[in-house]
C-alpha cells in the first residue's frame, strides 16, 4: 500500500422490540371476534411475501360460517375477497405461486378475525402455528369450521404473538417487530425500504442460517421452543457510506455456527462456519457467497469479505463489510484513543498498525516504513471531511468493549474509505470504496 495513500486515509479519519398492541378487529377476552351486525358483504385484503411479493398464489379462506372462498395473489402479491360479516373467523392459506422467479417454497398461513387487513408471511405461518399447536398447514386441513370462533380470539392471537416475538429473539440477529407493527393486520408492501418487508428479509436470511425449515420454526414456536441454542446480534457496516445493516449469527440446535445478512443492495449472505474456544470465527464450513473471515475479540469485531468489492491488498477476498456487536459502546471522544495502537486490517488481512498520540496518528505498514505522523483534528466533524484527493477515509466510527471478567478494556474503528484521485480517471470506478477495521492491541 502507498504512502500517500495511507497518508490521506488517516487525515480523514472521521468518528462517526417493540410488540405491537392487541389486534383491534378483535373481541375481548376469550370470546370470539365480533362479526358486527347484519350479513353486508365486507373486504378483507392483505399482502402475501415473503420478503419479496409472491405473485399468482392461490389465497384459500375456511371460515367459522362454513364459507369457503379463494382468490389469486397479484405481482405486488396484494389479494382481496369478499364476505359476510357474519362469515369471520376464518384461517388462510397461500400455496404456489412464484417469488422472484422460483416457485413459492412452502404454503404459508394466517388468520382473519374480522374484515379489514390480513397479511400471509413466514410470520403468520408462525402465529397459525402457535394457535393451533402443530404444523400450520396440518391445522388448516383438520380444522372444522365450528372450531375457529373458539381457536381465532383475542387472548389466544396476543399470546401467539408473544411467542412468536420471542421465537424471533432466538433467530441469529434477533429479528424484532417494528414499533407498532402487526404481522397479521397491519398493512405493509413487499418492496425494499419497507418496515415490514425489511424485517421479512431479515426473517428469511436469518431462519436460513439456523437450518431450519418454516415448519420447524412454526412448531417450535408453538411448543415454546428456542430456534437455536444462543443467537447474537451485530451491527454491520459497508460502502457507500457506512450504511448500517443488522446482521446475526447463531449457535444452531444441530451445534454448527451459523452468519446472516439480509442486505437490502446485494442480497442474502448466510454461511455455517467453526469457532475456536474463545468464539472467533477460524473457517467456514459452507462459505455461501463469503470468500474470507476475520473475527477479532470473541467475534464481537470483524470483517466478512466477499466478491462484491475492491481488494486493494488481497484482490482475490475485497472486504466488504465490517462489523460490531450489540454489546460494544461507541465512542465520541477520540481523545480516548490518546496511546493507543491499533492493528488495521484490510481485506480480511493485516495491513498494519496505527498508533494515536497527542492529536496525531502514525500508520506503519506491514511490511515495515512508517508515515510521517499527521493531524487527526478532522475527527471532531460528525460525518468527517473527506480528503477525496486519494484513498482518505470518508467515514469511521470508535467502540469499545469491557470484558466483565477481566476488566480489559479494547477498542475498535472502522472505517469505509474512497478510491478516487487517481492520475489517470478513467482507471478507477470512483464510486468505488473499501472497508477496514483496527482493534487496539
Amino acid at each position: 500500500m502507498n504512502k500517500n495513500k495511507i497518508n490521506k486515509r488517516i487525515t480523514g479519519f472521521a468518528l462517526g422490540a417493540s410488540m405491537c398492541a392487541a389486534l383491534a378487529a378483535c373481541g375481548g377476552g376469550g370470546s370470539s371476534p365480533s362479526a358486527g351486525s347484519g350479513s353486508a358483504s365486507v373486504n378483507t385484503t392483505g399482502t402475501a411475501a415473503i420478503g419479496s411479493p409472491i405473485i399468482g398464489g392461490s389465497v384459500e379462506l375456511k371460515c367459522a360460517s362454513g364459507t369457503t372462498t379463494s382468490t389469486t395473489t397479484g405481482t405486488d402479491g396484494s389479494w382481496n375477497v369478499s364476505l359476510k360479516s357474519t362469515d369471520y373467523p376464518c384461517v388462510a392459506r397461500v400455496s404456489g405461486g412464484q417469488v422472484n422467479g422460483s416457485a413459492l417454497a412452502s404454503v404459508l398461513h394466517s388468520v382473519a378475525a374480522a374484515s379489514g387487513t390480513t397479511n400471509i408471511t413466514p410470520l403468520t405461518d408462525i402465529m397459525v402455528g402457535v394457535l393451533g399447536q402443530q404444523d400450520p398447514d396440518a391445522w388448516f386441513n383438520g380444522v372444522k369450521n365450528g372450531d375457529l370462533a373458539g381457536t381465532i380470539t383475542t387472548d389466544n392471537l396476543n399470546a401467539a404473538l408473544i411467542k412468536l416475538t420471542a421465537a424471533l429473539a432466538t433467530l441469529p440477529g434477533k429479528p424484532a417487530l417494528p414499533a407498532g407493527f402487526n404481522p397479521v393486520n397491519s398493512a405493509f408492501k413487499a418492496e425494499k425500504g419497507d418496515a415490514g418487508d425489511n424485517l421479512l428479509e431479515t426473517y428469511g436470511a436469518a431462519l436460513t442460517a439456523s437450518g431450519l425449515s418454516q415448519s420447524d420454526a412454526a412448531t417450535k414456536t408453538a411448543s415454546g421452543a428456542a430456534l437455536t441454542q444462543t443467537a447474537y446480534a451485530a451491527t454491520a457496516f459497508t460502502t457507500p457510506g457506512i450504511t448500517a445493516i443488522q446482521i446475526g449469527s447463531s449457535v444452531n440446535l444441530d451445534g454448527t455456527f451459523a452468519i446472516a445478512i439480509a442486505d437490502p443492495n446485494r442480497g442474502q449472505y448466510t454461511a455455517k462456519a467453526k469457532i475456536d474456544a474463545d468464539g472467533n470465527v477460524t473457517s467456514f464450513t459452507d462459505a455461501g457467497k463469503f470468500t474470507a473471515v476475520l473475527s477479532l475479540l470473541g467475534n464481537r469485531v470483524g470483517q466478512l469479505c466477499t466478491s462484491n468489492g475492491v481488494g486493494s491488498i488481497v484482490a482475490a477476498q475485497p472486504g466488504q463489510y465490517v462489523y460490531v456487536s450489540s454489546d460494544l459502546t461507541e465512542v465520541t471522544d477520540p481523545s480516548e484513543l490518546n496511546g493507543k495502537t491499533f492493528d488495521e486490517y484490510e481485506d480480511c488481512t493485516k495491513s498494519g498498525t496505527t498508533t494515536f498520540m497527542s492529536g496525531n496518528s502514525t500508520f506503519t505498514g506491514i511490511g515495515g516504513g512508517t508515515d510521517a505522523p499527521v493531524s487527526v483534528a478532522q475527527a471532531l466533524s460528525a460525518d468527517g471531511i473527506p480528503d477525496t484527493a486519494n484513498h482518505s477515509v470518508e467515514r469511521a466510527k470508535v467502540y469499545k468493549y469491557t470484558d466483565p471478567a477481566s476488566g480489559t478494556t479494547k477498542y475498535a474503528y472502522i472505517t469505509v474509505n474512497s478510491t478516487t484521485g487517481t492520475d489517470d480517471p478513467l482507471t478507477f470506478d470512483t464510486d468505488t470504496k473499501f472497508v477496514t477495521i483496527g482493534l487496539s492491541q
